[in-house]
């Protein structure tokens, strides 16, 4: 085992810079294709390893990290070992049906959904239309089964006039 004194504490980890939007604000453009990614089996000793290291605090993340095809292998190794706090941060639009379902079955301790805006607002900023619709489906599937959401707002000059309506 590598476990270390000096261990990192909190890991947020890129899995995929992939992504379903084309927010405004990304700086890696992470919705373009992307073939330069870890495969499933180096992302499973990435888990491993970061277990390893004694690391305490996990959250997956991305581009958007439910774009992989192999997101809920990766989160449930993630689950079996022994994190103390696993989360996961999103666009929130891949979070209904089955999806919702299986992150509220993983135990995720806490899922970051990013609105930035109310309606048109944030579609514009997410350069999808109907992305906040789905995002908000998105949180209200996650919060009818139980699992604690919290909302990302990056803030901006074309957007602060809808702070007031998202809180």
């Amino acid at each position: 085992s590598l476990k270390s004194t000096h261990r990192p504490r909190n890991c947020v980890w890129e899995l995929t810079l992939n992504c379903n939007l084309n927010c405004v604000h990304c700086g890696s453009s992470a919705w373009r294709s992307r073939l330069d990614e870890l495969s499933t089996e180096e992302c499973l000793d990435v888990v491993d390893q970061l277990s390893d290291l004694g690391c305490e605090l996990v959250t997956l993340s991305g581009g958007e990290p439910m774009s992989r095809f192999d997101f809920f292998e990766l989160a449930e190794r993630a689950r079996e070992l022994d994190f103390r706090y696993l989360a996961l941060s999103t666009n929130g639009t891949k979070l209904t049906g089955e999806n919702a379902k299986r992150v509220a079955g993983l135990g995720f301790d806490y899922v970051g959904i990013s609105l930035d805006g109310i309606g048109t607002v944030n579609d514009w900023f997410r350069g999808v239309e109907g992305a906040f619709k789905d995002a908000l489906r998105g949180v209200r599937e996650c919060k009818a089964l139980g699992v604690k959401v919290g909302l990302r707002f990056t803030i901006t000059e074309d957007n602060q006039h809808t702070l007031p309506a998202m809180l």
